[in-house]
């Protein structure tokens, strides 16, 4: 009985995990395409049109961190939420496909 309960205590920490992560990272998606929205309505308010009129150039330093800000937000919480490099590796993955998909 002992092996049993530990199973389904590991299985519960996993499935709690996966939750979490979900709404994590339906969250960061959210935001992300909030600040996407503002970006664009501040640097192309009248929408695309062509000629296009580019990004100004400090933009875009800005945007590389933005981009890297959110990797290593997912990288993070991959690391609290797994015990070892596959674990950690995997919420990762998942959490990324998540805010991905957002």
């Amino acid at each position: 009985m002992n092996a049993l309960n530990k199973m389904s205590k590991s299985f519960a920490k996993i499935y709690r995990n996966f939750i979490l992560l979900t709404v994590f990272g339906i969250a960061m998606g959210a935001l992300e395409g909030i600040v996407v929205i503002y970006l664009k309505q501040i640097y192309y308010p009248k929408g695309f049109d062509f000629p296009l009129v580019l990004f100004p150039p400090r933009m875009f330093f800005i945007e590389e961190i933005r981009e890297a800000s959110t990797i290593l937000m997912l990288v993070c919480i991959g690391i609290i939420a797994g015990e070892n490099f596959y674990e950690r590796f995997s919420y990762f993955l998942y959490a990324f496909a998540v805010w991905d998909i957002c």
